[in-house]
């Protein structure tokens, strides 16, 4: 099972304004402010394809396998961190059985969907795909660690593309909203996020003569 909110995704009208940050307000930690983040910058197409495909496997696996909302938290974090030492002894068993191992990376290695969480990371590829840039990602945690209720990116968009991708944000089951003087997706569940990232690729060439 894959946990979800209960969440009417909207969107805008007007749409909200936007802008891109400029160089001088990005750094290695990208834009907006957060804390532990990292600039991700403009991706190739071809790799927000390949952390798309990943994180589906990656989504059937855990909807498959997790029964609770504890359980599915438990089992994302560790195939996202690369440990299974905290897993309850049951869900550790049925986990391995279930070929847990092949999920995960070594510590030392490059961590899965690059170091995103699963559910989002593929959104925030796909963004970065088209001429807009992500800040911050969250698939939401029943844990107190968690600072979003819901499955969220924060991005900047060109005008010209915000008004693209409102018609797909709608299509895919997810909400427009804004936050922190940037643009914010939001989801009942990863299932509308991911799907949202998977249309993104799928339809980007309506992207391609937009100005930017």
């Amino acid at each position: 099972m894959i946990p979800a909110v209960d969440l009417s995704p909207r969107i805008p009208e007007p749409l909200p304004d936007t802008k891109m940050p400029h160089s001088d307000e990005i750094s290695e930690e990208g834009f907006g402010g957060f804390r532990s983040t990292w600039f991700l910058g403009c991706v190739p197409v071809d790799e927000a394809a390949e952390v798309l495909a990943e994180e589906a496997r990656l989504i059937a696996w855990l909807d498959n396998l997790a029964r609770t909302d504890e359980e599915f938290e438990d089992l994302a974090t560790t195939i996202e961190g690369g440990e299974i030492a905290d897993l309850p002894d049951a869900l550790e068993a049925r986990a391995t059985t279930a070929g847990l191992a092949s999920l995960i990376t070594d510590p030392d290695d490059i961590p899965p969907l690059g170091g995103l969480e699963i559910g989002v990371a593929g959104l925030a590829h796909a963004l970065s795909a088209v001429g807009c840039l992500t800040a911050a990602s969250c698939r939401s945690h029943i844990s107190d660690r968690s600072w979003a209720d819901c499955p969220v990116v924060f991005f900047a968009a060109p005008p010209s593309r915000l008004k693209v991708l409102a018609e797909m944000i709608h299509d895919a089951g997810c909400g427009l909203s804004t936050g922190r003087n940037l643009l914010t997706i939001v989801a009942p569940s990863i299932r509308e996020t991911h799907r949202l990232g998977e249309l993104i690729v799928r339809e980007r060439q309506r992207f391609l003569q937009l100005a930017t």
